[in-house]
């Protein structure tokens, strides 16, 4: 039915564009459980979907002046070693792709969840200093590769980590306001996305009218989405991250079990 993946992609491009996060917590728990894709098709699909839908938001984003540029860079150039590996991993592992995978997406994306619910709602996530994200030592840069080296791995294999992941170190580390947080994602998930996509599209490719579906409905779902930003305060806008996350990850392992 033609209906069903034009509305789901605007709920997508909505959530993408309200809080940066796309492929590995929503797009492809959606893919899998609700579409009934293979788990497969649903990661390959949901990293070239969040890159073309991500590229709207991006523009928006820019025009807000919401994205760190030299953040986005070091983050994201870091990760591109990972996301070729893990999805070259993806598809030499077999059956284990659609067995264990999909409930490592789940743990992953609940973990990542409970760090920034602590975060947003404990005293010490509100006392304890942060780093200033226009001040990237060295030392910092190296331990920032070394992350995003893992970020990138499961990238390629889960799909996880261009959104929820970025975002969790974003939201630890550094002191910046939340739609800075959502606008600097973006661009990072942009620079991993490519490589990581063209592995899939290699391997196994995509449906090109499932994709065409999705992206009709997204178009005027990411702009709002990205205007909405600007009007909800930084508490809001992290709580309603984590609700998300929490929703895709238990649905994803309910399937997979």
């Amino acid at each position: 039915m033609i209906l069903v993946p034009v509305l789901l992609g605007f709920v997508l491009g909505f959530c993408i564009g309200l809080t940066g996060i796309g492929g590995g917590a929503l797009v492809a728990p959606a893919l899998y459980v609700i579409l009934g894709l293979t788990y497969t098709q649903a990661v390959a699909l949901s990293l070239i979907y969040s890159f073309l839908t991500k590229v709207l938001g991006f523009v928006q984003h820019v025009r807000q002046d919401n994205v760190r540029w030299r953040l986005s860079a070091v983050f994201g150039l870091t990760g591109i070693p990972g996301a070729i590996l893990g999805s070259k991993l993806l598809y030499l592992s077999g059956d284990l792709s659609e067995r264990f995978f999909p409930i490592l997406m789940g743990v992953v994306l609940i973990a990542v969840s409970a760090f920034i619910f602590f975060d947003t709602t404990v005293a010490w996530g509100t006392d304890r200093r942060r780093w200033d994200p226009d001040e990237l030592p060295l030392r910092r840069i190296v331990g920032i590769g070394f992350y995003m080296l893992v970020v990138g791995g499961l990238l390629g294999t889960t799909s996880i980590g261009s959104g929820s992941l970025v975002v969790l170190s974003l939201v630890l580390l550094f002191e910046m306001p939340a739609r800075q947080m959502v606008g600097s994602n973006i661009a990072i998930a942009l620079i991993m996305i490519v490589p990581a996509g063209l592995t899939h599209l290699s391997a196994g490719g995509v449906d090109l009218r499932l994709l065409g579906l999705l992206l009709a409905g997204s178009v005027f779902g990411v702009f709002l989405g990205s205007k909405a930003t600007n009007l909800l305060p930084d508490r809001p806008l992290k709580l309603i991250m984590v609700s998300f996350i929490v929703i895709s990850a238990v649905a994803t392992i309910i399937k997979a079990w």
